[in-house]
């Protein structure tokens, strides 16, 4: 986690779960998730997936949420009780691993298990290893959908590809995670197909901002989530992404709300985001 959203955690995590809302509603709605009943809410954050898995699994269904940040799970809860599913729910502070582990060792295992921007090496040194685990905690004929907003490979400043370029090096360096190899944070299919999983696919949930303000999740989620964060990852790592002092600034200047140059305020601006739903299934006895 860089130091912005350390510094606006609660704004981030409400700002990404009301952008994010529709693009997770129709992944959880590809998992095919009627009639499980038991199911893994892993690393549940604002609950961003919580409520759409709790209506998608019916009413028979319960659904443990699990996060190992113990302030942020109130969010979780109110979301949960706001939208009318909180008997359906479960709230809990754990470790993943170990709710995974024992998932695993108990011969009880998760119909369903669903992961929405949790399992990357921004939080998991080895997430392959992490699936691995994952897989092991399904029951028999249980799903694992690896959710991604796919972040690096999103829109947002278009018409300036080189600077969006280089501002995602800076955010990969920033962040500290591998721009290539076996844990790098584009590989969820590669991880299933290594745990066994089968029928793995992948299917791809846009969410466009066309215009900017049609839709009023997009502003706060630009503004409390991506240019903090990009901003941040300039300043500190712009110039080892290869960009000079003057194209740092000028990227500040087009992330800046309020500035002459703020590129939401640029008419015709539109940001695109390509959501990604990777699943697969384990085995049947």
């Amino acid at each position: 986690m860089t130091d912005v959203q350390k510094n606006g955690l609660v704004p981030y995590l409400l700002a990404n779960r009301a952008f994010v809302a529709p693009a997770v509603e129709q992944a959880v709605g590809a998992m095919d998730l009627s009639g499980r009943t038991r199911l893994l809410d892993a690393g549940t954050g604002a609950g961003g997936g919580l409520v759409a898995l709790a209506r998608a699994a019916g009413p028979g269904a319960r659904v443990l949420a699990v996060d190992s940040n113990p302030d942020v799970l109130d969010l979780a809860r109110e979301h949960a009780r706001a939208e009318g599913v909180s008997e359906r729910v479960q709230v809990r502070a754990a470790d993943l691993v170990d709710v995974l582990d024992e998932a695993a060792g108990s011969g009880e295992g998760f119909d369903a298990i669903w992961a929405s921007d949790v399992v990357w090496p921004g939080n998991f040194d080895d997430p392959g290893a992490l699936v691995a685990r994952a897989a092991r905690a399904l029951a028999p004929g249980g799903v694992l959908g690896l959710f991604t907003s796919n972040y690096y490979q999103a829109m947002f400043l278009p018409g300036h590809s080189r600077l969006e370029r280089a501002a995602r090096t800076a955010s990969e360096l920033n962040w500290g995670i591998p721009s290539g190899g076996p844990a790098h944070y584009e590989l969820h299919t590669v991880w299933m197909e290594a745990a066994g999983l089968l029928d793995v696919r992948v299917d791809v949930f846009p969410r466009v901002g066309s215009p900017v303000d049609a839709d009023p999740t997009v502003r706060p989620y630009l503004e409390n989530a991506v240019w903090p964060e990009l901003r941040e990852s300039l300043v500190k790592r712009g110039a080892d992404a290869g960009l000079s002092s003057d194209e740092v600034a000028e990227a500040e200047r087009l992330l800046t709300p309020g500035h002459p140059d703020y590129i939401v305020d640029t008419a015709g601006y539109y940001t695109v985001h390509p959501t990604l739903l990777a699943v697969g299934r384990r085995p049947s006895d």
